[in-house]
């Protein structure tokens, strides 16, 4: 049976209620004293506690659909994952005219000191937006080739990468190892050394609340700050393009759905977007509260389908990676593939017994990688 399959939570569930009856019916028997009679009653408790557990880590599981399958779960899932179109010393300075952002170097991994040229760096920075007036913690990786001699005079392409709500950027460094991968594939040349900007997709300034990405009527103008105020601070601080088609976005969950949202609501700045197992329809609930003031028209305007089927497609490109197995919002994603058109061009990753889970994410990020880096201009001087 499959792990997600309702048979095995109702075979589990059915054992539960057995082993349940079992230790009320032999409980009296095994009510005497000896270590005999004690062990008994440990077994039987444990054996219904162990079974209730069980029911329990499988609803959530079936709801969250964290992991799809027994592979997902084991690790022991390596199909490969393939992109299918859908349709088709002399530095030079940050080009930027606002103050440059306070850099401070930061080491995850202690175990080694990290080579600029060989590892890229990773600075931490907090972002003040001097329109909207929010505040950000990022981490910033700076490839290898930044701190080369050859790119001397590189500017870089920009990928923001979103967390899930209510990640936290550190967690793009450890358990999804975006840098590091980056690091490997632009190495070995297998993609075009880029900046990649790690933040969540709520401004630190506004947690715990979950805006969407949105720029709320009368409250946090969080879409101007990514798409503005975050762009101007990265161009005054590093060497980086400021063509717009050097700009693009990724990310997981809902981080997903704000990368294509940017995309499509800011194709001046951004023309590719990456959706990691993102949705496609605006989220409201305890956590977002009303972010549209109660208007449909406003909800609609973040509705990235209602978007697509309702105004002029924005020239970008996007890829959507999803799993017919383990995602809930697959529907949502194969309706945003089917509604678009010129000059929007999608591309999708199917993942094979999937799950919304970071080794899921692990599984597509090289490929995720190329194609952005396939989309996305560097500039020289």
């Amino acid at each position: 049976m499959g792990l997600t399959s309702g048979g095995l939570l109702a075979f589990v569930v059915l054992v539960a209620i057995g082993l349940g009856v079992a230790t009320i019916w032999w409980w009296p028997r095994f009510a005497g004293a000896g270590a005999r009679m004690l062990l008994s009653r440990i077994g039987l408790f444990a054996g219904a506690q162990f079974t209730l557990m069980m029911v329990l880590l499988l609803a959530v599981n079936n709801y969250f659909l964290f992991y799809a399958s027994w592979a997902d779960l084991l690790g022991t899932n390596h199909q490969p994952v393939h992109i299918q179109a859908n349709n088709s010393l002399v530095i030079t300075k940050p080009k930027g005219t606002g103050q440059p952002l306070a850099r401070q170097t930061t080491a995850f991994d202690n175990k080694k000191k990290p080579d600029p040229t060989h590892d890229g760096q990773i600075e931490q920075v907090q972002i003040q937006g001097a329109r909207t007036g929010l505040t950000t913690q990022a981490y910033v990786f700076l490839p290898p080739q930044y701190f080369q001699k050859q790119f001397a005079k590189r500017h870089f392409p920009v990928m923001y990468d979103f967390t899930g709500f209510p990640g936290l950027p550190e967690q793009l460094v450890t358990r999804l190892k975006v840098p590091s991968t980056a690091a490997t594939e632009m190495n070995a040349g297998q993609i075009q050394p880029m900046i990649i900007v790690m933040m969540r997709p709520s401004p630190t300034s506004v947690m715990p609340k979950d805006t969407e990405c949105t720029d709320v009527p009368g409250g946090p103008q969080v879409l101007s700050f990514y798409t503005q105020d975050v762009a101007e601070a990265l161009m005054s601080t590093y060497r980086v393009a400021s063509n717009p088609h050097a700009w693009g976005a990724m990310g997981d969950s809902t981080g997903g759905y704000c990368a294509v949202k940017l995309a499509m609501k800011a194709s001046d700045r951004f023309t590719a977007a990456v959706s990691m197992a993102g949705y496609f329809y605006p989220r409201q609930d305890w956590q977002t509260g009303d972010l549209y003031a109660g208007s449909k028209q406003v909800k609609n305007d973040n509705s990235l389908i209602w978007r697509l089927q309702h105004l002029p497609p924005p020239p970008i490109s996007v890829l959507i990676t999803t799993s017919p197995d383990g995602e809930r919002d697959f529907g949502e994603a194969r309706k945003f593939l089917q509604t678009a058109r010129a000059p929007l061009t999608t591309d999708k990753i199917l993942v094979p017994g999937g799950g919304h889970n970071p080794r899921t994410w692990r599984r597509v990020l090289p490929s995720a990688l190329l194609w952005m880096s396939q989309h996305l201009q560097h500039e020289d001087a």
